[in-house]
């Protein structure tokens, strides 16, 4: 059922959700300030005009910093969802996800597990870098 509908007179559009609502006021009823030089699409910011001409050009400038991960996407939203496939894998959940606001884990680096000897050992041997989230705790 499509519930959300649009007030503007003349326009009898309906959307099952409000995003999708927004989205199309500001793409048919406000000021359309970007355009795309290629296709002659409307958009309402430089940064939806940007991630659509990567359809054309077919650049995917979002690149996944996980080691050993080559995924590029079109989108940084489409890297986000990504990103949480690689969180999962080292046992963080969508919940801490989402409340850490994770642009990336570390900025450009996953934290890494430091091993410390356990004998012989002198604790002025050993240096840690510094804590930077909980996660970089590994009992």
């Amino acid at each position: 059922m499509k519930a959300y509908r649009c007030s503007y007179e003349g326009c009898n559009q309906t959307y099952s959700n409000k995003y999708n609502l927004r989205r199309h006021v500001s793409i048919n009823h406000y000021k359309v300030r970007f355009t795309c030089q290629i296709c002659d699409r409307k958009l309402s910011s430089a940064q939806g005009l940007r991630d659509h001409v990567y359809c054309h050009t077919g650049e995917k400038p979002y690149a996944c910093k996980f080691p050993g991960c080559t995924k590029k996407y079109r989108q940084g939203s489409q890297l986000s969802v990504h990103k949480r496939k690689h969180a999962k894998q080292l046992g963080l959940k969508d919940s801490d996800f989402a409340e850490l606001k994770l642009t990336w884990l570390i900025k450009d680096e996953i934290p890494k597990i430091y091993q410390v000897p356990t004998s012989p050992f002198a604790i002025s041997n050993v240096i840690l870098p510094p804590l930077r989230a909980f996660f970089d705790i590994k009992v």
